[in-house]
């Protein structure tokens, strides 16, 4: 194109004063074009230079950018942005807002040129990855930088550190020598601190020994001071003391009892307690019963009952039984209890088994039986056994022997289990077998069940059977509580037969309460046998009534249900089947239903086939025939196979037959293969009963399923790894349908591909490539 198209008018050198002049704007522009051009003449404008200046300023065509101006062409941004450079440097420059607006004007005029519009979008790429990539190498030589600084500084703290090092060597070497002499100067210092340390410790023991050896002189000295005081003292004295004792003699013969009260607290006063004693003692053991009394309880009164105790056991020894009695009787009456405590203690502890029985005889003549059966009673539990045996043969034929066998039933809940049998024993050989009688009824009450049980095995291992037989039935007559405290003693001590024998007898006397909490107490405390007995004892027993019982079990925890499943787990097969027999009469279907499925799916097959055998035996409504059959329709047919075997086993064939027929009944291939092979699963491998249950499935398949299906059990079957049912039933249904050979082939090829079929031909051919 020439120079003559590019310009309106004769192009000359522009300068002041003359004005810009560009071609005219092409017809028929886009609008996105024009509106381009129009952006860019404004910005050319406020260059003023001509477009031929211009384009040899960037080197350019001068005709190219006449052509961008006019619209003619739409320039590349490279273009637009060194004009936008220009126009920045001669003028204001252009906002951000501006410039994002003249590029997307520029974008828009790119689309009209499909081909210019690729191409520029390919060099905003560009320019945005040429971008990335100088922001990359900025980066990368910042990184650069960085590592040649950080290894500089590295290699100075190297070096720095191994100047350090040869410091402190030099350093060391240095001190070497000083620390050696230190050293050897702290090794003669601490021996030195050590010896002195010895000296120390030896001066201060020497110290002690001193001191000690003071204190003893300065306390011989003060003792023989003292001595030496007293001597005086008695010398000056000595008519002053006899007379004091003369006047405690007259006192005590002559003065009355208020009066000795009042000279014992004088002399207690006084600190001389020894004087007041011995003064008690002798108004004790010299005056009348009465005025002893007295005296005991105005010392009582007085506050001063030391001397009161202290007078009572010297009296117990020196005054007659009789007065013994009279002054326990003067002190009760006195309302001196304390005194008559010590008094009947003192008995106990001094006296032979002959003055006991006198003393208690003496409270007897007295009205004081309550006190003589206390003496003895506190007798028979501390003294000896055979004392205690001595009491009881002293009061025979007296007024205190029923006291005696009375009082005998503290003793035996307090002494040992060794003691009793041979206190029973010694009573029986001295003739006193009211006593001994006595024994049984006391141990069982007062004695918890583990002594109660120490005292059976005791007297068991002496060969006195009858003894025991006595106490242990003794034992049996008491509460709930007691009877289960001594049935678990009885189990703890290895006699499970003898707790079965209690809980046998109490299941005969008590309500159906009482056995509930028995049952439900024994389950608790994991008891399971001896709940199991209790409960089919109950239900054996006819004052008890079934559905009550079971009602009571049921509300206590854990409740019926639980207790019920415990007995038909723990028992023998015939337990089992009895309680289903005994739920089942007394109109408890869902209970009996719990025994059946706990049987049959928690016990061997063996076990489960004699628990149906009783069953079948008794008639009970869950073996026959219809209930077989309804219990077989309305279970999963694999449930069915601990039935199966179990009754196999039980030679109930007619029962098999039964759910053998209920379990085919849906023509379920399934479920049957599984059922069949959980029979290979779950058989006796040592008696094994599953061929008889396999032939009657078989069997009952052949008459009532049609032959497809029956032909699809045998696919089956072969592919579930059972080739002799599989076998079984092809020879069976063979020998009934001639035709079932040829279904049976059909229905084993009817999924294999054949060679000469349409299906195989119609195939797309394979394409070779050669």
């Amino acid at each position: 194109m020439s120079d003559s198209a590019v310009e309106i008018t004769t192009p000359k050198p522009t300068g002041p004063g003359r004005p810009l002049t560009l071609a005219a704007l092409k017809e028929g522009l886009a609008p996105e074009k024009r509106a381009l051009a129009e952006d860019l003449r404004a910005l050319f404008g406020a260059l003023d230079v001509s477009v031929r200046r211009y384009a040899v300023r960037r080197h350019l065509d001068a005709s190219s950018v006449t052509r961008y101006l006019s619209g003619e062409r739409v320039p590349p941004w490279e273009f637009v942005a060194g004009l936008i450079s220009d126009v920045r440097e001669v003028s204001a420059p252009l906002t951000p807002a501006a410039e994002a607006a003249l590029h997307e004007t520029h974008r828009a005029a790119l689309k009209t040129n499909r081909r210019s519009s690729e191409m520029q979008t390919l060099q905003d790429e560009l320019a945005v990855a040429d971008e990335e990539t100088r922001r990359i190498k900025a980066r990368q030589r910042a990184l650069e930088e960085a590592i040649v600084d950080r290894e500089r500084t590295l290699q100075e703290s190297v070096s720095r550190c191994r100047r350090l090092e040869v410091q402190i060597d030099e350093e060391q070497s240095a001190h070497r020598a000083d620390i050696a002499l230190w050293e050897g100067e702290y090794e003669q210092i601490r021996r030195e601190c050590h010896d002195l340390s010895q000296e120390v410790l030896f001066l201060q023991e020497a110290l002690a020994v001193a001191r000690a050896e003071l204190i003893a002189a300065e306390g011989q000295c003060h003792q023989l001071e003292a001595d030496l005081d007293a001597m005086s003292r008695l010398e000056g004295r000595g008519e002053g003391a006899s007379s004091l004792m003369a006047a405690l003699e007259a006192a005590n013969s002559t003065a009355s009892v208020a009066e000795l009260v009042q000279v014992v607290g004088d002399l207690e006063a006084r600190t001389q307690q020894a004087m007041a004693r011995e003064l008690v003692s002798a108004a004790s053991r010299s005056r009348r019963v009465e005025e002893v009394a007295a005296l005991l309880s105005g010392l009582q009164e007085a506050g001063l009952p030391a001397h009161a105790d202290t007078a009572i056991p010297a009296l117990v020894m020196t005054r007659p039984v009789a007065e013994t009695a009279a002054l326990a009787g003067a002190l009760h009456r006195a309302g001196f209890e304390d005194g008559v405590a010590a008094l009947l203690r003192s008995s106990v502890e001094l006296h032979s088994p002959c003055d006991v029985i006198g003393l208690c005889l003496g409270l007897h003549r007295d009205q004081l039986d309550e006190l003589a059966e206390s003496l003895l009673a506190a007798a028979f539990v501390v003294r000896p056994v055979a004392e205690a045996v001595a009491i009881a043969v002293w009061a025979a034929g007296t007024e205190v022997e029923q006291a005696t066998v009375t009082a005998l039933g503290p003793a035996f809940g307090r002494r040992g289990a060794q003691e009793l049998v041979e206190l029973s024993i010694a009573l029986r050989a001295a003739g006193r077998h009211r006593h001994a009688d006595t024994l049984p009824t006391a141990v069982a009450e007062r004695r918890d069940a583990r002594a109660v049980v120490d005292v059976i095995e005791c007297f068991t291992d002496r060969g006195l059977t009858s003894e025991a037989d006595r106490v242990f039935a003794v034992a049996q007559e008491r509460s709930v509580p007691h009877v289960l405290a001594l049935v678990r003693a009885l189990v703890q001590g290895r006699h499970s037969g003898a707790a079965g024998g209690v809980l046998e007898q109490a299941v005969a006397r008590w309500s159906a309460r009482e056995i509930a909490t028995t049952v439900t107490d024994l389950y608790n405390t994991d008891h399971f046998p001896q709940a199991a007995q209790t409960l089919m004892s109950a239900l054996h027993s006819p004052t008890v009534e079934t559905r009550l019982l079971l009602h009571q079990v049921d509300e206590v925890s854990p409740g019926a249900e639980a207790v019920v499943e415990m007995v038909a787990d723990t028992g023998s097969p015939e337990r089992a089947a009895h309680l289903l027999l005994c739920l089942e009469n007394d109109g408890l279907p869902l209970l009996a239903e719990v025994v059946f499925e706990q049987t049959l799916t928690h016990k061997p097959t063996g076990h489960a086939g004699q628990f149906l055998g009783v069953l079948a035996q008794s008639g009970a409504a869950v073996m026959s025939e219809a209930a077989l059959y309804e219990r077989a329709c309305s279970a999963a047919g694999p449930d069915m196979a601990p039935l199966l075997l179990a009754l196999a086993t039980a030679r109930q064939d007619k029962a098999v037959g039964s759910v053998a027929l209920g379990c085919i009944r849906t023509h379920d291939l399934s479920d049957l293969v599984v059922l069949l092979r959980q029979l290979h699963k779950l058989d006796n491998p040592i008696q094994p009963r599953r061929a008889d249950v396999v032939d009657q499935i078989i069997g009952a398949v052949v008459q009532n399923w049609p032959m497809e299906d029956q032909a699809s059990l045998v696919v089956a079957l072969a592919q579930a790894g059972l080739p002799r049912d599989s076998a079984l039933l092809t020879h069976r249904a063979a020998a009934s349908r001639p035709r079932f050979r040829k279904l049976l082939r059909h229905e084993q090829t009817k999924h294999a591909q054949k060679v000469l079929s349409r299906t195989f031909w119609r195939k797309g051919p394979t394409t070779v490539s050669g």
